[in-house]
């Protein structure tokens, strides 16, 4: 009975948080076509009798720094590209030592914003790359943030002001909403510091590696192919490109032979992904260990030399579960490390020791960290309890250091649950002992979006990204990772959704999830966005059922749901009737503007392939050859069509 209740209130929760959304109203476009802040969120207020464009033509220029970063020089762009989109205007652009007659958005640190501003404190945003100051004056407009992270800030800032604009809401690649109008009205600031919710943003999807005006335009980072992180360490297993039993020392002798006692196995001869832990202690050697560390921070200094730009380099422990089990290892965790964490924490320690005197003597000023993660063995913090019964670090040793970052990767968690769920006590206790340990910024955290093994079934977190970011956010982490599908791109499971919706979530996590998602499903789907939004509430209410009732392990990354439990034959055939009313809901397209209509069921196709998956391999013996040659067909013009080459990571396609 109980587990009954428990459902019933997971699908009411969901589907009260969708009857409450609203969408906007709109033209949907494709992509061709005071000085010191009060509040962190700004409260703008449109000006009824000015405007910042009439009749299709504006008084106002824009103004950038004489030598404007990169992410300012954008954000006049993109002003001006969806200005001209709405407005038909397109603005002029110029530099803030010409001569500016007239009224003007300055955008970036332009002598103008100095002038309006001249007690504006904008370094209490320094080292954070979302933040950003916004005001107005005399009816000028002001978007600025500090030099750093390109001005990332103030292109974020540009974004948030053509929303006030002009509605600007970046959908997708292929959907972007403007309101197009000759008309807009000039708002006004009272000045405000902005700040995200979480400062650094990641999906991690193929769609994001490879196309960076989609990720840029979503105000996320790109983690594998971007600026902001160093390309020769960023990702997993990094520890390879530092130490290896196959790199030499001065006298030409490989460290495996040397230095045995720094290896997991000193006899590796090819830099693997998976294997070879390093021995944190170096065998509980102190000399040998400071040797040790000395070999990694040179390398590390190479690698700062190599890449002057980049603001994080990873230091990845290798994808396994494999730690040291020395006796030196054994000895440090008893007396002052507590876990596998404290000891990598201790390690890195003594490395920028030797890193942080030649930082500042060579690359003065240079805004850079190094993160490790804390990832399988190293996912429980080094924490103790003090005689109060609070959480404290294990001992000073385990006290990052100032540059450093801690990347908590809960792999094991459910994420169909919340985490200060019973189903998630060991990551909520793990988060709660990060907190403790990490401070001004040091946590990042890496979570999951996608069932590894299934790919054509949705993975069941609707409900629970809002409040795990909002936890996050609480325990004061700064960048966030979420990992969707990132080895196939245009994949079903609603991805385009989910990419959206994180983005806003992360960004400002008091937004409603399931809101957003059906703003979404609005835009996206148009015509056919009432039966695709009763598909997504389907999902969601059958995939509470199932958590709640039948397999609680739905969440998490590895599941193997009972298919025919998950979604029965019956389900699936009621998923396909909403298909079908939403190609009939579209059809009229086909005449009116087929490139639409291709685009509208193309969209729709790519969900479909879910059913597809379902009635041909789950529940095949019920249909005919001819009917099962049909579905074939349909599969296989559409995985061609969209590229689609695993059925999982690490997995081949289904056949049937």
């Amino acid at each position: 009975m109980k587990k009954r209740v428990l459902s019933l209130l997971l699908v009411l929760t969901l589907l009260l948080g969708i009857a409450g959304c609203s969408g906007n109203t709109g033209t949907d476009t494709p992509t061709e076509a005071g000085e010191e802040p009060e509040e962190l969120k700004p409260t703008g207020t449109m000006l009824e009798d000015k405007y910042l464009v009439k009749d299709g033509a504006s008084d106002y220029v824009l103004v950038l720094p004489e030598n404007a970063m990169k992410y300012e020089e954008l954000a006049a762009e993109e002003f001006t590209t969806f200005m001209q989109q709405a407005t038909g205007y397109k603005f002029k652009t110029v530099e803030d030592d010409d001569e500016i007659e007239g009224n003007y958005i300055s955008i970036g640190i332009t002598q103008q914003v100095k002038t309006a501003f001249p007690s504006l404190q904008i370094g209490k945003i320094s080292g954070k790359q979302s933040s950003y100051y916004i005001a107005a004056k005399d009816d000028n407009l002001y978007v600025v943030c500090p030099p750093g992270f390109e001005g990332a800030g103030t292109l974020y800032g540009v974004y948030d002001l053509l929303h006030d604009l002009i509605g600007y809401t970046y959908y997708d690649e292929t959907e972007i909403y403007v309101n197009e109008s000759p008309d807009v009205n000039l708002w006004s600031y009272e000045g405000y510091f902005v700040d995200a919710s979480i400062d650094m943003r990641t999906h991690s999807t193929t769609t994001i590696y490879v196309d960076n005006t989609y990720n840029t335009r979503l105000r996320y980072i790109n983690f594998s192919r971007g600026t902001e992180w160093n390309q020769l360490t960023s990702g997993h297993s990094q520890l390879r490109a530092y130490l290896h039993p196959t790199f030499t020392d001065e006298n030409n002798i490989a460290y495996g032979v040397s230095h045995p006692e720094w290896f997991l196995d000193p006899y590796e001869l090819v830099p693997s992904e998976s294997t070879n832990q390093l021995c944190w202690t170096a065998g509980g050697d102190p000399e040998s260990l400071k040797q040790m560390q000395q070999a990694v921070a040179n390398q590390m200094i190479y690698f700062l030399q190599m890449d002057t730009v980049a603001n994080y380099f990873m230091f990845g422990q290798h994808d396994n579960h494999e730690a040291c089990t020395c006796q030196g290892c054994q000895t440090a965790l008893n007396e002052w490390a507590g876990t596998q964490s404290g000891l990598q924490i201790n390690f890195l320690n003594g490395v920028l020791d030797i890193v942080n005197p030649w930082l500042e003597e060579n690359q003065p000023g240079r805004e850079v960290f190094f993160v490790v993660y804390a990832y399988h063995f190293t996912e429980a913090p080094p924490v103790a309890q003090d005689e109060d019964g609070q959480l404290v670090p294990f001992s000073e040793r385990v006290i990052p250091d100032a540059r450093m970052k801690v990347m908590w990767a809960p792999i094991s968690a459910n994420y169909a649950f919340p985490f200060d769920s019973p189903i998630n006590v060991k990551n909520e206790n793990d988060l709660q002992g990060w907190k403790v340990i990490c401070s001004s910024g040091q946590l990042f955290t890496y979570l999951y979006d996608l069932n590894m093994a299934y790919y054509f079934i949705n993975f069941y977190n609707f409900g629970t990204v809002q409040s795990m970011v909002q936890e996050l956010e609480d325990a004061g982490c700064t960048y966030l990772l979420i990992q969707g599908p990132s080895d196939q791109k245009n994949l079903p499971g609603f991805q385009a959704l989910r990419t959206y919706c994180n983005s806003n979530i992360m960004w400002d996590s008091s937004q409603n999830y399931q809101a957003l998602a059906s703003d979404f499903i609005q835009h996206y789907y148009k015509d056919a966005a009432e039966p695709m939004q009763e598909l997504f509430d389907m999902i969601i209410e059958r995939n509470a059922y199932y958590a709640a009732e039948l397999d609680q392990g739905l969440g998490t990354i590895n599941a193997y749901p009972t298919l025919s439990e998950l979604y029965p034959k019956a389900f699936a055939e009621q998923m396909e009737k909403c298909f079908e009313r939403a190609l009939e809901a579209i059809e009229h397209y086909s005449n009116e503007d087929p490139s639409l209509y291709q685009t509208l069921k193309d969209r729709i196709m790519k969900e479909y392939l879910c059913v597809i998956f379902l009635k041909a391999t789950v529940y095949g013996d019920y249909y005919t050859s001819a009917e099962l040659d049909e579905m074939r067909e349909i599969w296989y013009d559409y995985i061609t069509k969209f590229g689609i080459g695993g059925g999982g990571e690490g997995r081949p396609l289904p056949t049937f």
